[in-house]
């Protein structure tokens, strides 16, 4: 008869969840080798996405499938500093891939929970090319939006990875572009997560009458994303 199921009885919860938490630190640990070892201009594959996934673990608000995807290839082609919106796994991803080239990456989260977590694992992983910043939500009148150190950020962000703030904040994502268009270089893309709810498809329309922005809509499995741009 096998000791496991008694094992696991008498195992105190908490030491259950540190063991559990050592081996997924582990699983990411490597999970992060394979990203690094990838060449400079090859995009990581969707087994080492998966693997990071997997590794990162559910939080309620990780990006997944098609659209972890799609910011993976954009950040393999950036050709200057990234602006990610909110933080967690893309960080790590984002960061990695753009440290190989010598970009910078700024990135902006509002939840101190969220950017106590993003910080330990930059650091665990060395990736100093992020810049994470603690910008709280302030509220700009029509829209509330994250507060960034302007007069810090570079003027040529060429990819924007948009997956914050929450949908439940007034005015969705739509603050993104009155406060930092100008941060844009020429030919930026953005990349909207969420834009299959009704609030992201909103805000899409309005980037679009008030900012002369396209976007092209893609999905899977239920869940969408845009990739934006802007005629020169």
């Amino acid at each position: 008869m096998s000791m496991l199921p008694l094992v696991k009885k008498v195992i105190p919860g908490p030491l259950k969840e540190k063991i559990k938490s050592i081996n997924q630190e582990r699983r990411l640990d490597a999970a992060m080798n394979r990203l690094a070892a990838i060449s400079v201009n090859e995009t990581p594959g969707v087994d080492v996405l998966t693997e990071l996934a997997r590794a990162w673990g559910e939080d309620g608000y990780r990006a997944v499938g098609g659209y972890l995807e799609e910011v993976t290839r954009w950040a393999t082609e950036a050709r200057g500093p990234v602006l990610e919106i909110g933080s967690g796994l893309t960080t790590l991803i984002i960061g990695s891939i753009a440290r190989r080239r010598g970009l910078p990456v700024w990135t902006l989260e509002h939840h101190p929970d969220y950017f106590r977590n993003t910080e330990s694992r930059l650091k665990r992983y060395s990736l100093t090319n992020v810049h994470l910043t603690l910008a709280p939500l302030r509220d700009y009148g029509d829209f509330c939006w994250y507060d960034p150190p302007l007069a810090e950020l570079p003027k040529d962000f060429s990819l924007i990875v948009a997956d914050g703030p929450p949908g439940d904040v007034k005015g969705g994502r739509f603050g993104l572009l009155p406060v930092l268009r100008s941060y844009f270089a020429s030919g930026a893309v953005v990349l909207l997560d969420d834009a299959e709810r009704p609030q992201e498809k909103a805000v899409l329309q309005k980037w679009e009458s008030e900012y002369g922005l396209s976007h092209q809509l893609h999905t899977r499995e239920g869940k969408a994303w845009a990739i934006c741009t802007f005629a020169d």
